[in-house]
């Protein structure tokens, strides 16, 4: 009775930490890094199957364009949306790329970031995030518009 009371303990001390979802930073940090190696796997991993992603129009060819926006419902369209950016063509803009966060709210990350830091080629935006349970459920993807040329 006394193991079994002890094994009960651990576990349940054990559910708090061990088998607690994945923190917001955690899962961007992974994200990052599957992006810079171009790993659309794991890329992957961390969006739950009806996860919706806004992506700039013209993002994925032959999307609808929804107020400037393309719209991706489902794990498997929002794939299309990330092997354009992890293919051999983009990912070094990915690799250049420098990322903050900073959270709003109980679920809702701000990932600021870079790509081409401090050249004439900088490209920068903010993604929007809300991950629960270790699972990104809704991505919006905005680009800062270009420095106006003098």
């Amino acid at each position: 009775m006394r193991t079994l009371m002890t094994a009960a303990i651990a576990l349940s001390l054990m559910t708090g930490s061990a088998f607690a979802a994945d923190s917001a930073k955690v899962v961007l940090d992974r994200h990052v890094v599957a992006m810079k190696a171009g790993n659309l796997d794991a890329v992957m991993a961390d969006y739950a199957d009806n996860a919706l992603l806004l992506a700039p129009a013209g993002a994925v060819a032959g999307l609808k364009d929804y107020a400037g926006l393309n719209v991706l419902e489902g794990k498997a369209n929002i794939r299309k949306f990330f092997a354009i950016l992890t293919n051999k063509e983009n990912n070094p803009a990915v690799k250049s790329m420098t990322a903050t966060y900073e959270t709003k709210g109980a679920d809702t990350t701000l990932m600021h970031w870079k790509q081409w830091p401090g050249t004439a080629k900088e490209v920068s935006g903010t993604d929007i995030w809300v991950i629960r349970d270790g699972k990104v459920i809704t991505q919006a993807v905005l680009v800062n518009p270009a420095p106006a040329k003098k």
